[in-house]
């Protein structure tokens, strides 16, 4: 199978291809995948994980949770519903985010965190993935706001 190339342009001036692109806040590889995306996600995730781990000393559950969503959450809010399943690093974002809930309850690192979740009310990212795919679509819109 050969891959051709495409020429645009316009009055002798064309585009130049390009392996990867920042669309939209997202970055999107040649191919269909994230990839580059969650790469480049990783470090500001890694970020909300050593404010979290500041913070849990001076302040009180809702104050970690509000920094919860105001750094994680809001980074990785809108790249599940692209293809997440199909990330190669996406177990990276998922271990982090295990991390937080686990630093944000004062728990030691291997606790397990799925009833953390639960008390916190905060999904983990790979199930609010599986709940926007078989979500009506009244919920998504609730979910995207």
């Amino acid at each position: 199978m050969s891959h051709s190339t495409v020429h645009i342009g316009y009055k002798g001036k064309y585009i130049e291809g390009t392996v990867n692109i920042k669309f939209l806040g997202l970055q999107i590889y040649n191919y269909i995948n994230l990839k580059n995306h969650t790469e480049q996600m990783i470090p500001k995730v890694s970020g909300t994980c050593h404010a979290i781990r500041l913070m849990v000393h001076i302040s009180n559950i809702s104050t970690l949770k509000t920094i919860y969503y105001a750094c994680f959450h809001s980074i990785t809010k809108y790249t599940k519903y692209f293809f997440w399943d199909n990330s190669s690093n996406s177990w990276k974002i998922s271990t982090l985010q295990k991390k937080i809930i686990i630093t944000m309850a004062g728990a030691r690192p291997r606790t397990s965190g799925r009833s953390i979740f639960k008390q916190l009310e905060i999904l983990p990212v790979p199930c609010q993935y599986k709940l926007l795919v078989t979500a009506s679509p009244s919920i998504i819109r609730k979910l995207l706001k």
